[in-house]
């Protein structure tokens, strides 16, 4: 009987608890970059969604689409592949970083920045997009970095 009592004691003190702690915040940013050339071969554009609280690992949720050269253009194919880097920051200091990679097509982008150790918070996120040639020898470019603050 004694251990039923306690048991029901641990429960209800367990329910109380979880159901006491503050909620997480959330703050969404959408966000969108290119890889800068005229004929805009990469591009990737979605949202950026920042995740803290007390007991919440901070995180940025990146979800979204990177495309390469992937509708129809009067531009020519061009044999190179686009890349797109997702940089997490805390202050000046690098807490994650991120990459997508899209050939020809549009590939879906979900993605989780977080610092490792889980207790560095995020105040931004800078995104860019650079091509690369799909043969070793080749060119490559950026376009412009975009960067996101926390709301």
């Amino acid at each position: 009987m004694r251990s039923r009592l306690w048991a029901g004691l641990a429960a209800t003190i367990t329910a109380v608890l979880l159901t006491a702690q503050p909620a997480a915040a959330q703050a969404t940013v959408e966000f969108s970059a290119d890889s800068g050339d005229r004929c805009r071969h990469g591009v990737t554009e979605g949202t950026l969604e920042w995740v803290e609280g007390p007991v919440i690992r901070p995180a940025v949720q990146v979800k979204g689409t990177l495309s390469d050269s992937a509708g129809p253009s009067i531009c020519a194919p061009d044999e190179m592949h686009s890349r797109a880097t997702f940089t997490a920051y805390n202050g000046a200091t690098v807490v994650d970083s991120e990459e997508a990679k899209a050939d020809d097509a549009t590939v879906a982008v979900s993605i989780g920045l977080s610092d490792p150790t889980g207790v560095t918070s995020i105040d931004r996120v800078v995104v860019q997009v650079c091509r690369y040639s799909n043969s070793p020898i080749g060119t490559s470019y950026c376009g412009q970095a975009a960067e996101y603050k926390m709301p």
